[in-house]
């Protein structure tokens, strides 16, 4: 009888194991899936030969920050009549969160189809908070196929890791792979999952014990949003000459005060 009940419960256990399985596959499946097919318009200039794109994460679309950045580069571009500065707003597709990395890497296929075929853009800057972080390199591979293509530059904003349902580091070892230049800035102890590894293709600034964070009242997601308007927006257009040679990829720098 003992066996009898043994042998019962192991089977039991197997088929809780599977269920939890099949579970787990079908949300890998789901969340690898990008929502719609919407590509935002960025209705630019003809002939532009600079182009700055600001893409915010997953359900952040209104994110207060965001437009003051974006005002910001526009002031910081405003010299040079061939420079268009857009905010890419993705939104409303963006408010699925479990499958808003998959649909930042279709938005970004697409978004880099589109300047591929201006064929005439020679910078591309790309600033992106978060889930956001899943569309510079999107954009870019699209762009390395032309014959002479663009220098990018890539600025990750706490950006976030997960791809699918599994694979927590994946954005810690391919974001900004495709640029020329790829910074990271990074708050590493906040509590948004998958945002506090270092990346390994970017220069990454470590951000979390800077003085001023004492008087950020916002969640310790956003700071590093918060420390790039204030200490690195202002070293933009100049960030396109910056390089891995001096500043490596992988590296981790500790930052103060915009030190």
């Amino acid at each position: 009888m003992t066996g009898r009940r043994s042998g019962r419960g192991w089977r039991i256990v197997q088929v809780l194991a599977g269920v939890a399985l099949l579970a787990l596959a079908g949300l890998e499946i789901w969340t690898r899936q990008a929502v719609g097919e919407a590509t935002p318009a960025l209705d630019l200039p003809p002939a532009v030969g600079t182009v700055v794109l600001v893409i915010h994460g997953a359900g952040d679309a209104d994110n207060p920050l965001m437009p003051v950045i974006v005002a910001g580069l526009a002031d910081r571009f405003a010299d040079d009549s061939g420079v268009a500065v857009r905010y890419l707003r993705w939104s409303p597709e963006s408010d699925e969160r479990l499958r808003a990395a998959a649909t930042a890497q279709a938005v970004g296929q697409r978004v880099g189809a589109g300047l591929a075929a201006l064929g005439t853009v020679r910078e591309l800057h790309l600033v992106a908070h978060s889930v956001g972080a899943f569309m510079p390199d999107a954009i870019c591979r699209e762009l390395r196929a032309l014959p002479a293509p663009p220098r990018i530059t890539m600025v990750f904003l706490d950006p976030f890791q997960i791809s699918g349902f599994v694979d927590w580091g994946w954005g810690a070892r391919h974001h900004g792979e495709c640029a020329d230049f790829a910074l990271a800035v990074m708050n590493l102890d906040d509590p948004a999952p998958a945002t506090n590894r270092p990346l390994q293709q970017a220069w990454n600034l470590d951000v979390t014990a800077d003085p001023a964070r004492a008087g950020f009242d916002r969640n310790g997601h956003y700071w590093p949003v918060r420390y790039y308007l204030d200490h690195l927006l202002g070293q933009q257009p100049a960030m396109a000459g910056w390089s891995h040679a001096d500043r490596p990829r992988g590296e981790v720098r500790t930052a103060a005060g915009g030190r």
